[in-house]
């Protein structure tokens, strides 16, 4: 089990739209472009309070989604906002789920938070039906090429700290491993680039220096605080940020960042790297 408190912040509680304004607007785009032609059941793993798995929901109404997560908090607030997701306690490391049920799994910022990835990896191989689709969002924060990976070096540990990202991936490390579990890569995109990473250092930085608890994400606070100038001041500043980087992991998705958006098939083999071009 994870040392990190996740019953000590609420995760995914807010709305998240494909959209430039929201922080996990490309998230969502690209999940829902892996997802178009699956059909049937699909699971978000590490759902939070579900604001991804609802998302997925509103766009593709079509599908069974269900929601998993290890908070007790998280699971309940879910409950409480949405009655058509379905949603499940449990530990990603031996998933409560019968083998070979879902037709997709989508895993969002969630590898990067957990002791022991590969034996995740190995269970969500296991629920995935034969040719099973797999959407996988995983920063690599020990890649060199990364302001986050350089700062390592010098000891920086604020997202360790703060948010629990105790695992450091670098792309050729969650490759392998994603090979040695038996995934096809059929497509790949980066995010994170300059912009993006020098506006995640500086927060994550800020908080470590100020010791600030923060018991939700930006666009989760403002859903649940009052309106004001405060209030406009950091949703305009927040759909800044949230633009500014969306457009510039599109321009550069073919270039390295710090983030892998990953389009993976269950198979007894993998292909070669990113072959599948996406418009």
């Amino acid at each position: 089990m994870p040392s990190f408190d996740y019953e000590g912040k609420l995760w995914g509680a807010h709305e998240v739209k494909p959209s430039p304004t929201f922080l996990g607007g490309l998230r969502l785009r690209y999940c829902l472009d892996d997802l178009e032609y699956v059909r049937g059941r699909v699971l978000e793993i590490g759902c939070g309070a579900g604001a991804m798995v609802r998302a997925i929901k509103t766009f593709r109404p079509d599908l069974e989604v269900h929601g998993c997560d290890i908070s007790w908090w998280a699971i309940e607030e879910g409950v409480q906002r949405d009655g058509e997701v379905s949603y499940v306690l449990g530990d990603a490391h031996g998933l409560p789920i019968a083998s070979d049920c879902y037709d997709a799994v989508v895993v969002l910022d969630v590898l990067e938070h957990l002791p022991d990835p590969k034996s995740v990896l190995v269970e969500i191989h296991r629920v995935l039906a034969p040719g099973g689709v797999f959407h996988l969002f995983t920063p690599c924060e020990g890649d060199l090429r990364t302001l986050h990976g350089l700062l390592r070096l010098i000891g920086w540990r604020a997202k360790e700290k703060h948010i629990g990202h105790i695992q450091h991936f670098t792309p050729s490390g969650l490759l392998s491993l994603l090979e040695e579990i038996d995934f096809r890569v059929q497509n790949g995109r980066w995010s994170g680039h300059s912009i993006n990473q020098v506006v995640d250092v500086a927060y994550f930085t800020w908080i470590d220096v100020t010791g600030r608890k923060v018991p939700a994400s930006v666009e989760g606070y403002l859903e649940r605080t009052e309106e004001g100038l405060r209030h406009e001041l950091i949703r305009l500043a927040k759909n800044l940020v949230a633009a500014t980087t969306f457009y510039e992991s599109r321009l550069l998705r073919r270039l390295p960042g710090f983030g892998m958006h990953l389009y993976c098939i269950k198979s007894n083999k993998i292909d070669s790297m990113w072959g599948k071009q996406d418009d």
